[in-house]
This record gives C-alpha cells, structure tokens and sequence, in this order.
C-alpha cells in the first residue's frame, strides 16, 4: 500500500524542522533567562538565539526549515491578538478617559512622522529606491502603522514589579493597551491600501466598498469566534484540552482567513483579505468586557503565553536575514530616533489638552517606548505577505531591528518615568544585621503567638508580641516577651513598633489584616522573613506572595506535613524540632573574610552541616567546593548547644 504524498512530505520535511526547532527552543529558553538576569527582557535573549542558529549564521536551522513553520508564527499570533484584546478591560480606564483619550489622539503623531521619515528612508534601501512614489507611499503606511505599536505585556509587567499607582501610570497603561488594539485596525486598513496598490486596484468606491465589506467580515467573524470561544469556557473539561482548543480556534482563524484569499481570488478574480488578527482582538475585547468568563480567558491566555511567545520569538529571530540587516541598521536607528521624538510631541500635545500636570507631560513620553509582540507580529505579516515580495522582507528586517532596539531601551525609561513622578511603590530596602534576632508577632488570641513565642526564646529570639486588645496585654507576663497594644493595624500604628530593626514578622491576624501588613512592609520596612495565616489562600494567598510573604495555609498544611511525615519522618521530626540531637537553623553569611571561602576550607565542626545555599533568591545545593559569598542564607543542621556558636562564626 502506497504512502499518502502528505504523509511523506511530513516526515522528509516538517518532522525533521520540527525536531531541529524544538532543540533550538530548549537553548532558547534557556538563554533568554539568563538574559533576563542582566536585566534584559526575556524576548530579546529569544530573538538573539533564533538570528544565531539562523540560516544566516550558524545555519543549524535552513531557510526552507523556518518557512515550513510557518502555523507556529500563525498559533502565536493568534494568542498575542487575544491576549491584546483581553487587555482592554473598559471599567478599568473610566476615571482618566480624558487624558487616555487626548494622548492616545495625541500619538497619531508617530504614525504621521514615522510614514513621512520612512518615506524619506526609501529611498536608501535598493529594493525599494526604484519602486514608484505611490507604492513607497504604501509601504511607508505600513511602516507608519507599525513604529505605533506599544507593548501593554511589558508595562504591566513593570508596574506589577514597582507596584505603580497614580495617574500618570494609568494614563501609560490605558494608552499602551488602547494604542495595540488601534493599530491591529489601522494594520488592517493599511495592508489593504498596500495590496490595492501592489495589484493596482484603483480608488475608487468600489475600492472603498471592499475595504468596508473586509472590515465588517472581520467585525462578523470576530464575533462568532467570541461566540465560539465562550462556548469552549462553558465546558467542563482539562485546562490543558480546554487551551488547546481554544488556541486552535485562533488558528483555524489563519487558515480561513488563507482560504478565504484563495478561494475568492478563483471565483472573482479579486482576493478578499480578512485580517485573522483583527479578527482574534475583537474577540478578545468581547469576551473579556461582555462574558462572565473573563477571569478564566485570562488564565488561560497567562498559561499559554510563555511557550507561545517563546517559539515565535526564536523562529522571528531565524527569520531574520543578515544581509538585509548589515545594509539597513543605520535606517533602523533613524526610524528609533523618529519614533522616540514623535512620542514626545504626541504625549506633550495630548496632555496638555488634557490639563495634565506640566511636569508630569514632559516626562510620560518615556513610557511609551517599549515595543513587543503585537509590533513583532505584523512585521511578520508583511514578510509573509505573496503580495509584498520582494520589498516585504527587507521591510519587516528593518522594524524588527528599530523594535529590538526598542524592547531594549524602553523598560528603563518607563522604570525612570515612574520614579520621576513619584508613582513607584518599590519594596521597601532591609536594614542591616543589628546583632540581635527580633521577631515581631501580630495576633488577635494569646494561644498559637504565645506558644510561637516561646519557641522562638528558646533559640535566642527577641520577641515582640502585638495584640489590638489591652486585656491580652495583662495576660501575657514572661521574660523576653515585650508585649503591645495597637489601637488598629495602619501605618500609624505600625510605626510605634520599631519595625526597621525586625528581623522577622509573623502575622496570626484576619486575612485582609494580614495582606495590609504585607503590603506596610513591602511599602516601608523591608523585613525579609514574613509569615502570613490565612484562612482562605484563594482570594489573598498570591498577592502576599507576590508582597515577599510566605503564606501558610491550615487546610492544607496539615495535610501535607502528615504525607511527609509518611514519606520522609526523620527530615520532618528535625525541621519541627522534635528531634532533641538535631535543630535546623537558617544563617546568613555577614563576615566579610568568609566571602569566597569554599564550604570544604570552613572551621566548623563536623557535627554541623550545610543543606543548602540560597544566593538572590535561588536556592543552591551545597558542597565542599562551593565559594560562600557575602549574604548568602545557610540552611546549618546540627546539634542545639553547637547551632549558636555557628551563627557567630558566620556574624563575626
């Protein structure tokens, strides 16, 4: 029985690409980590991999290889459209709608200055210097439409890490996000310009009725995949089958819209081009504002997003072609340098129509020009566009270029803007070591803070015991227990407990109590050791986490010391001290002449031992030839009469 051509072209062509590309995005992932610890966004360590193992360079993955995957660019298309629709929430921008909505007309600045600057370029790029002025003009509008794009990821991404709030935050993020959905619809009117031009399709109403009809089908078709997409929510079945689908509703979306160009071009001589990207974003939109399931589209999207965004930044990278990119980088830079001016007259003009401070409009220019996704993704578009080779390419190198620089610059500058203005709510610096061990415990009973309490005495603690009831306090009489009243748990009153010298906070109160000392420390104390109960983690678990707390959660915690109870009893009965020959302890590294030691060359004893090392935020596993480094956190096991002595050696 003879093999199916189909089935042969998958397995000489697609499977070996497949396989070379899922190799690749394993490097990827994990070079783009550690670019991100240079502080550089993960995208770009992404790109970099793919342009590296591109046809150009390494050549470990071909040309044909990279145009054979091309669903793996339409599949994360389609996820950035939803995800762009999902971040217009409208409730969200109401009480700035004003200054929203003058910046946002404000920055149509850039488009009209990058078309006119691209214009200019054109005539320096060989594929297009010969083209006719009309058709510069065309591909000029692309451009244009693409040096708007912002990139809304990024900018929650940095208000989520300063934890920003005021109103030039939110007029940055109002504007990131409603400037992504204009410029998939400006995208949209453009590329039919340009397709019109390159066929020579001429304007006239009946050029003007097609447009009209495209867009409505797009209107149309994003409201039955919203339809669709709802649908999908509406079942109960696995998460993982539930994305699937859903992410193979956006990409069904390419693929109609695919046939729908062939299908017409056969029947009337004319394509009908739907744009698949306008069509996802209006989606989005809808079910994010009008469908009681925007909690779990959002989820979803969340999920999906890193492995998505992974793959299509490393293919967009191997895409790139180096020849284009070594004629064309002096254009790139003009293009960043027209782009990063047209904001700054945009942002000016639109907030002082607005009435915005004076101080705060020659700033907000700065966090408007990070680009990522959505302006990433209609470059591609136009490099796979038939219609638009041979100029397509070299076009979309050039963009790609200007955003890369873009993505790079662009988060400090937001970073600056932010602080400038005051709106950043950064964690709060810790203090240093001042020799003693205090620990602060907040609760509204006597019994599990005392109990704590006087664990904690026995390992040479300072204790604070915090109760908001006078009575509690002439209960509590014991030796190294300083106990006080608080009228209430506020700012004010926090203040009065001397928290910049704790070493350790531990809060036994209400749950949303305790998520307001979370985020009081988190603002104004930077205590590196807090403890939350909470009685429901559901609701306020994440955003204590988020604040540095680790949450203790009774439901499960009981449960899960009992399996490990099951499954490792000796480390259990340690870790809860009820071993009397062995005591854990953690120990920070303080002396200055440790600092480089290997673990082997310290003179502790050997009754004592290292579990492991925790250097910014990740936790090491020790051994003998592992340089110790100053302020790294020990986890020390041991006898109780030595652990004492440890701590010294390592304080000094």
């Amino acid at each position: 029985m003879e093999i199916p051509s189909l089935l042969v072209d998958f397995w000489q062509v697609l499977f070996p690409s497949i396989a070379v590309f899922v190799v690749i995005l394993l490097a990827s992932n994990r070079i783009g980590k550690l670019f991100s610890v240079f502080h550089l966004p993960l995208i770009t360590g992404f790109l970099v991999v793919g342009f590296l193992t591109g046809p150009d360079i390494l050549g470990v993955i071909s040309r044909q290889a990279v145009d054979s995957l091309n669903f793996v660019n339409q599949i994360a298309l389609a996820v950035i459209a939803l995800a762009a629709g999902n971040e217009l929430r409208l409730k969200e921008y109401r009480d700035r709608f004003r200054s929203i909505a003058c910046v946002t007309v404000g920055q149509m600045a850039t488009f009209v200055g990058g078309t006119a600057g691209m214009y200019f370029l054109t005539s320096y790029v060989p594929v297009m210097a010969d083209l006719p002025a009309f058709s510069r003009f065309a591909i000029s509008v692309l451009a244009g439409v693409i040096l708007v794009a912002r990139s809304p990821s990024s900018a929650i991404a940095i208000v989520s890490e300063l934890r920003a709030k005021g109103p030039v935050t939110h007029t940055i993020l109002g504007v990131t996000v409603i400037m992504d959905v204009i410029v998939i619809i400006m995208f949209a009117v453009g590329s039919e310009f340009a397709h019109a031009v390159f066929e020579e399709i001429p304007f006239d109403l009946s050029f003007l009725g097609l447009l009209l009809l495209e867009l409505g089908m797009s209107l149309a078709c994003g409201v039955i995949l919203w339809q669709l997409i709802v649908l999908v929510l509406r079942f109960r079945i696995r998460g993982v089958l539930k994305s699937s689908l859903l992410v193979s509703l956006g990409f069904f979306t390419f693929i109609f819209a695919d046939w729908l160009a062939v299908w017409s071009s056969q029947q009337w001589s004319h394509k009908i081009f739907i744009e698949p990207l306008l069509v996802c974003m209006i989606a989005g939109i809808l079910v994010t504002n009008f469908s009681t399931y925007r909690s779990e589209f959002s989820l979803i999207l969340h999920r999906v997003g890193p492995p998505v965004y992974l793959a299509f930044f490393t293919l967009t990278g191997a895409s790139l072609e180096v020849g284009v990119l070594a004629q064309t980088w002096q254009i790139a830079l003009l293009l960043v340098l027209i782009r990063m001016i047209t904001i700054f007259i945009g942002s000016l003009a639109g907030g002082m129509v607005a009435g915005d401070t004076a101080k705060h409009n020659w700033v907000s220019w700065m966090g408007y020009i990070t680009q990522a996704g959505v302006g990433i993704g209609l470059a591609g578009e136009i490099a796979r566009q038939s219609d638009f080779i041979p100029w397509g390419t070299e076009l979309a190198t050039i963009l790609l270029a200007a955003i890369i620089i873009n993505q790079v610059i662009g988060p400090p500058l937001f970073k600056w803007v932010i602080s400038i203005v005051g709106e950043s709510r950064a964690r709060a610096p810790g203090q240093p070591f001042d020799g003693t061990r205090d620990a602060v415990i907040l609760g509204h009973k006597t019994g599990q803070p005392l109990m704590l309490a006087d664990r904690l005495l026995q390992h040479a603690w300072e204790i604070t015991l915090v109760v908001v009831d006078a009575e509690l306090e002439e209960e509590i009489d014991r030796p190294g227990i300083t106990v006080v009243t608080l009228a209430d748990i506020s700012a004010e009153s926090m203040d009065l407990l001397d928290l910049l010298h704790a070493d350790a906070l531990i809060s036994l109160l209400t749950d949303e109590e305790n998520l307001q000392v979370c985020e009081l420390n988190y603002d104004k104390y930077g205590i590196d050791k807090v403890v939350v109960w909470l009685d429901d983690s559901i609701t306020h678990g994440k955003r204590c986490h988020d604040l540095g707390a680790l949450v203790l959660d009774p439901k499960t915690s009981m449960v899960s010391l009992l399996e490990h109870f099951v499954t490792s009893p000796t480390a259990t009965s340690i870790l809860l001290g009820l071993d009397p020959e062995q005591e854990v302890e953690e120990i920070q590294v303080r002396d200055r002449s440790l600092d480089g030691v290997p673990i082997r060359d310290l003179k502790i004893p050997h009754s004592v031992t290292i579990l492991s090392v925790t250097r910014d935020g990740h936790a090491l596993v020790s051994h003998g030839y592992m340089n110790l480094r100053l302020g790294d956190q020990l986890t020390v096991m041991g006898p109780p009469d030595v652990l004492p002595y440890i701590a010294i050696y390592f304080d000094r």
